[in-house]
């Protein structure tokens, strides 16, 4: 059942099977993954290489940082949603007459070789998802290889990009493996920031380093995540290197039945993702943050100061300018938790009625 507030705009799936019927025939199911990605903070830069003109003119560098959080999100009541669309999930499987296949059957496998059991519920923080938080769902247990984990505080980790989960071409062995099952996978994100459109203009500031970041709330279809490759903490207190990195992320619930004997591919397969974003109506409403920072520029005019003669040789002395600036939009942490649901909701129902109905 859908929470009471916050609407979600009508969803539309973009899906595709192959032998579906055949995988159905079957009565065991293995849940790979499922996570519930939420974006809380976005940060951006731009920046403006100085250059020497003619005649003596000299432009220094400038550059400008943008970062944008919410304020006020109950993470408390956002995995308390994210067990309650995972209980929803297993108790639909059961009901359409399959049994789950559990990760200690599951680690036994050739394919888990070496891969350690987590269970939820987890928030965990990649580097390559700056400001975006994974949530696994209580009484919820997954295989990954981790070389190191951290605790920062309470069920929360870091994970760098050597938390390796098994791979899409890997899951016709894992089905093939624990007896030709269908293994299932589920990732939504939910953002509040989206790119702007091309056209942000800044009409005679043309020597301006200038960033924009949207903001519209929603499960998106396809997004690209960027580290902005600053060195800083992470979100649950953690450093995170500064490598800049763009991350290309789908929600999608896709299932894959059983191995061909030749060439490896799937038996049965299906993906279920979105035409279009589903927009959670009610909990922020869609603004356009702004931010730049002009690059100086200096001639050699009559007595100016930035200028000066040494031996014959004419030095110039140019600013190169950086501005950061923050912005926190509130938001009521019920209604960020309730709309989060409900789209989630709305998405989960609809792919499962696709697979299992």
């Amino acid at each position: 059942m859908m929470a009471n507030a916050q609407e979600v705009s009508g969803i539309k799936l973009k899906t595709s099977a192959y032998s579906l019927k055949k995988a159905k025939k079957q009565d065991k199911v293995y849940i790979n993954s499922f996570n519930v990605f939420f974006e809380i903070y976005k940060e951006i830069s731009d920046k403006k290489a100085g250059y020497k003109g003619t005649r003596g003119k000299v432009v220094g560098d400038a550059k400008v940082s943008l970062g944008v959080g919410l304020k006020g999100v109950d993470i408390a009541a956002v995995q308390q949603k994210t067990d309650l669309l995972y209980q929803e999930t297993i108790e639909k499987i059961k009901a359409s007459g399959y049994q789950l296949v559990s990760v200690d059957e599951a680690k036994n496998i050739e394919s888990f070789e070496g891969f350690e059991t987590y269970q939820g519920p987890l928030l965990l923080e990649k580097e390559e998802l700056p400001g975006v938080i994974q949530c696994v769902p209580s009484g919820y247990s997954f295989l990954a290889k981790v070389p190191k984990k951290t605790e920062v505080g309470k069920s929360v980790a870091k994970l760098t990009d050597k938390f390796n989960f098994t791979k899409l071409n890997e899951k016709p062995t894992i089905s093939k493996e624990l007896g030709d099952v269908m293994v299932i996978d589920v990732n939504m994100y939910v953002m509040f920031t989206e790119a702007p459109k091309p056209g942000f203009n800044l009409g005679s500031l043309d020597k301006v380093a200038k960033v924009k970041i949207n903001t519209n709330y929603r499960l998106v279809d396809r997004y690209t995540v960027v580290n902005s490759g600053s060195q800083k903490k992470s979100l649950l207190g953690v450093s995170v290197a500064g490598n800049k990195i763009a991350t290309d992320v789908l929600t999608q619930f896709s299932v894959v039945y059983g191995k061909n004997k030749i060439g490896g591919s799937a038996l049965a397969s299906y993906n279920g993702g979105l035409k279009k974003s589903l927009e959670i109506n009610g909990v922020l409403k869609k603004e356009k943050i702004k931010a730049y920072q002009a690059q100086q520029t200096i001639a050699p005019t009559l007595n100016n100061p930035a200028y000066q003669k040494i031996g014959g040789i004419t030095l110039a002395t140019i600013e190169n300018r950086f501005s950061k600036n923050a912005s926190w939009v509130e938001v009521d942490g019920a209604k960020h938790s309730d709309g989060l649901y409900n789209a989630c909701h709305l998405f989960l129902e609809q792919n499962l009625k696709e697979v299992f109905d």
